[in-house]
């Protein structure tokens, strides 16, 4: 079992991966899987160079999620 250190900030990333899944109509697996978002939860990344370093995030999913998840990391502060 994974201990994430904010559990509410984790929510809200699945909230966000559900929402940009059912945009594009694909499963939310295809946007980030469930250990990428508890890393992101836990490491808070707050550029795009620290968003690459995630397991799970590439140079095509950074262009295409990053900004939308490192602003909902920063709301979150």
């Amino acid at each position: 079992t994974v201990v994430i250190p904010d559990p509410g900030l984790f929510e809200r990333l699945r909230a966000l991966r559900k929402k940009l899944a059912d945009e594009r109509q694909v499963p939310a697996f295809v946007v980030f899987s469930d250990r990428t978002l508890q890393e992101l939860a836990a490491r808070r990344p707050r550029t795009r160079d620290e968003f690459l370093c995630v397991h799970g995030v590439g140079q095509k999913k950074l262009e295409e999620y990053g900004d939308s998840f490192i602003a909902e990391i920063l709301g979150a502060r």
